[in-house]
């Protein structure tokens, strides 16, 4: 394990002071607990992110669903792809028509 010194706000350590009392933890314990589920969960977006993007990549999924899952309407996710060189999917008609009856 490696120490590290951090500055937190006085409410802050109120709060872990009081949360290590009542579950008789340290406060270093309670950081690390926080600092792990927080980066887990960052970890488990960016893997869905970057499986989403793949999918994209191969035709599996269109931009629409693609900027559904990456949170950001579509305008945003065909500059994110030109931004990081992913190429643009275009559909032919005859998918669009059946889009629409799908739908």
């Amino acid at each position: 394990m490696k120490r590290t010194n951090i500055m937190l706000a006085d409410e802050q350590h109120k709060k872990l002071k009081h949360y290590a009392k009542k579950e008789g933890r340290t406060l270093g314990e309670l950081v690390r607990d926080a600092v792990d589920a927080v980066y887990k969960e960052k970890d488990a977006v960016d893997h869905r992110k970057s499986v989403a993007i793949d999918a994209y990549r191969e035709g599996l999924i269109s931009l629409g669903k693609l900027s559904e899952i990456l949170g950001i309407d579509a305008v945003s996710t065909r500059l994110y792809l030109r931004e990081h060189r992913i190429p643009l999917k275009t559909q032919e008609l005859r998918e669009i028509k059946q889009d629409a009856v799908n739908a």
